[in-house]
């Protein structure tokens, strides 16, 4: 239960994302279903230790805080799956690993909006982690190396 609290509010704000967007839904979907049950599970325990042994009344709380917590977390789930980071444009590509990259990003929040003004695009370094996740931090492109560098036209010249 720690970690799917975990995962739907303070992991939000690690620079950690995955690399395709139909894991990510089918990972937060089981997180809401195990959420759900494992809530549901543990106010069942103290309902029914605490009511000495009335199982209906058990069920009745389980059921309803199971329902508030699908109702809370499955919206917010349902957020996070609708609004998505996506690659506006590739600046440069690290010439020792092609799959470091510096790129232009914007919240993608589908018919809500999103990369439409200047002040939602960042400039990131987008290095992998795995082949699921990759690790994406602000960048300052004034500051860096550019002998370590090369514009993404570079690639298509080889």
């Amino acid at each position: 239960m720690l970690f799917c609290f975990f995962s739907f509010t303070v992991g939000q704000y690690l620079q950690i994302y995955f690399t395709d967007s139909s894991f990510r839904e089918k990972y937060y979907f089981i997180l809401c279903i195990l959420l759900i049950v494992t809530v549901s599970r543990t106010v069942f325990k103290r309902v029914y230790k605490r009511m000495k042994g009335n199982i209906s009344s058990a069920w009745l709380y389980s059921i309803l805080i199971g329902f508030a917590t699908l109702v809370v977390f499955g919206l917010w789930t349902f957020g996070l799956i609708l609004s998505v980071w996506t690659e506006a444009a590739t600046f440069y590509i690290q010439k020792d690993n092609p799959k470091v990259k510096i790129i232009s990003r914007y919240m993608n929040e589908g018919a809500f909006g999103g990369g439409t003004e200047k002040e939602d695009f960042h400039i990131v370094l987008s290095r992998p982690i795995f082949s699921i996740l990759k690790m994406e931090t602000f960048v300052d492109t004034t500051r860096i190396d550019k002998q370590k560098w090369k514009p993404p036209d570079d690639l298509n010249s080889r």
